[in-house]
């Protein structure tokens, strides 16, 4: 038996080795691109589901073959609704990733009956997209774009900060409205006994955070999802890692990922689990989404719900711009020093820092009445409260009895830290346990931290370094049973920078703050050799991306890639076995 299973692994691998990449580089106006016949076969074969892409902003624009004022109107009243523009293909959360250069159809922000730009075009969007309802639908996309060599490309909501899932001259596999949900008290696994159990979600590609808080809060059970509702839970987020407020408590999502239903390049629906296509399981277990397999069903381990406690701290720095920066470094330093001791209590959250404020959201999951973040947070909150510095705008303990009722607050916090409809730029970097083990070493962590804030400060209004503590100190997945970068298993603080501006900025300015942005990891970097930083979060055009974002994992995660999708089907910015910049399909990226 043994040995049949040997044959049949190294003979994949000998016909995987033997494919040739065709380029998937068919482009519309050339000969190779299909007819409108061959279009309007593959419509009829996807019941239906085919469309030509329309970008969410072309009702608006007036000389747009799309404009409709009544069309308009609804656009402009929920252009910054995050939850609403995730249901229309042709946008992205942030517009940076919806245009090519000065080629776009959005509109601005904060006042969305104003256009953006003066023509309306379809930016870095997919020509065409399948709105995908099954299985079926995604296996036909992959065999019509290998049949006409076109360039594909997978999309949930758009809420990506690389623009992974805007491909321009694509074929877009759009899987928001696989959004099915199911709850299994006893679970049994697709052949594999080792992986029954007990309280296992399902959740389909195009599920909303939100909406998976709610489903399985009606089943007395929370899940291991992000902070900001309107983020597809599934996709991107649940194959690249995923953190957010149970992170510190039960691990990434990847950690708690018990099978996934997929489909592979060569068009098979396969469900896979830790004794199905194995190598396959682990690659997607962290290994970041687009790149393997395009994912129908994710099971996860759903745990009981446990009420949420949250203490909010919220404060202005006094004085001048020399007082100011001591306020920032002493409550820095503070929070530091504590850090470790949060992180054994598991307390979780993130701060936002500026150059003259301060946010504080600390939050721990807990079966009690919120005395055990009380206890943990006690000295803390009583020194930042003592300070004389410091203008104290508020400091609250709030319990909310499931994370439903929390989201209310959720929800109106990333309205404000995360708006959606604007433009977009992180850094990141994740900071080991030992950073924060002596004086010394703190203060070298809290100067590398500042020198991030103030230059960033110097670059945009809208600028802010969050401080985030939601890494998986409850589970340092010993036996490696995920692929999530190594570097998040010692990590206390992801420290993220973070860039905002509400329409284009000159090129000029925009390579400086991009060149700058990425020039502010480097105190953080020398810090923490052979770190990395988290795959969502980060800096698009971080250098040693391989290492960074997968370190150990990658030539393993190359090998798999490649055994699975040996005609290189799959392929996006920055993700294994990437292409590269040269690649026509990436020119945005230079024009962005």
């Amino acid at each position: 038996m043994l040995f049949a299973v040997l044959l049949s692994f190294f003979g994949f691998v000998l016909a995987a080795s033997a494919a040739v990449d065709p380029g998937y580089n068919c482009r519309p106006g050339e000969k190779c691109w299909p007819s409108s016949q061959e279009w309007q076969q593959l419509n009829q074969t996807i019941d239906g589901h085919l469309y030509q892409t329309v970008p969410l902003g072309a009702s608006c624009y007036k000389n747009s073959t799309y404009y409709n004022e009544a069309a308009c109107d609804v656009v402009e009243s929920n252009y910054n609704n995050s939850i609403s523009r995730g249901s229309n293909y042709g946008q992205t959360y942030w517009p940076n990733w919806e245009a090519c250069g000065t080629s776009g159809c959005s509109l601005v922000s904060y006042d969305p009956e104003e256009t953006m730009y003066s023509t309306c075009s379809l930016g870095r969007l997919a020509s065409y997209y399948v709105d995908v309802h099954n299985a079926s639908h995604i296996s036909a996309a992959l065999q019509f774009a290998q049949a006409h060599n076109i360039r594909i490309s997978i999309k949930n909501t758009g809420h990506d900060f690389f623009g992974r899932s805007s491909v321009p001259n694509s074929l877009a596999i759009w899987t928001h409205n696989l959004n099915n949900f199911d709850f299994y008290q006893n679970f049994t696994a697709f052949k594999c006994p080792s992986s029954n159990g007990q309280n296992v979600g399902e959740m389909g590609a195009g599920v909303l955070a939100g909406d998976a808080y709610r489903f399985f809060n009606s089943h007395g059970m929370d899940v291991s999802g992000g902070y900001e509702e309107s983020v597809g839970i599934a996709g991107g987020f649940g194959q690249g890692g995923g953190v957010g407020d149970y992170t510190t408590t039960y691990g990434l999502m990847v950690d708690n990922a018990v099978e996934f239903e997929v489909v592979t390049a060569d068009g098979e629906v396969r469900i896979i689990n830790e004794c199905n296509d194995p190598e396959l399981f682990w690659a997607m277990r962290g290994g970041g989404g687009g790149t393997y397999a395009v994912l129908t069903k994710y099971r996860v381990q759903v745990y009981p719900s446990l009420p949420i406690h949250t203490y909010n701290f919220e404060a202005n720095f006094a004085g001048n711009n020399s007082n100011q920066k001591n306020a920032l470094r002493e409550i820095l330093i503070a929070h530091a020093n504590n850090q470790i001791e949060w992180s054994a209590q598991l307390v979780t959250g993130s701060v936002d820092y500026y150059a003259d404020k301060v946010s504080f959201g600390l939050v721990l999951p807990y079966g009690d009445d919120g005395s055990k973040l009380k206890s943990a947070i006690a000295s803390f909150v009583q020194y930042v409260n003592d300070q004389s510095n410091i203008i104290v705008l508020e400091s609250n303990y709030t319990t909310y009895a499931t994370y439903t009722d929390y989201l209310a607050f959720t929800a109106a916090d990333a309205r404000k830290t995360e708006p959606a409809g604007i433009f977009s730029l992180l850094a990141s970097r994740l900071m080991p346990r030992d950073l924060f083990t002596t004086p010394q070493k703190v203060d070298s962590l809290v100067d590398a931290v500042i020198e991030g804030i103030e230059k960033a400060a110097s670059l945009l209004s809208l600028a802010a370094t969050q401080v985030v503590f939601e890494t998986p100190v409850s589970n340092l997945d010993s036996n490696q049973k995920t692929s999530a970068l190594p570097a998040w298993r010692d990590a206390l603080w992801h420290v993220i920078h973070v860039g905002e501006w509400e329409e284009p900025l000159a090129p000029a300015v925009l390579e400086n703050v991009t060149g700058t942005f990425l020039q502010m990891l480097d105190p953080l970097k020398e810090l923490s050799p052979g770190g990395g930083a988290y795959f969502n979060e980060a800096h698009y055009r971080e250098p040693d991306w391989e290492e960074t974002f997968f370190g150990a994992n990658y030539n393993r995660l190359l090998q798999i890639k490649n055994m699975y999708d040996p005609t290189h089907i799959f392929d996006c910015w920055k993700c294994v076995g990437w292409r590269g910049e040269q690649d026509p399909f990436y020119s945005c990226y230079q024009e962005w």
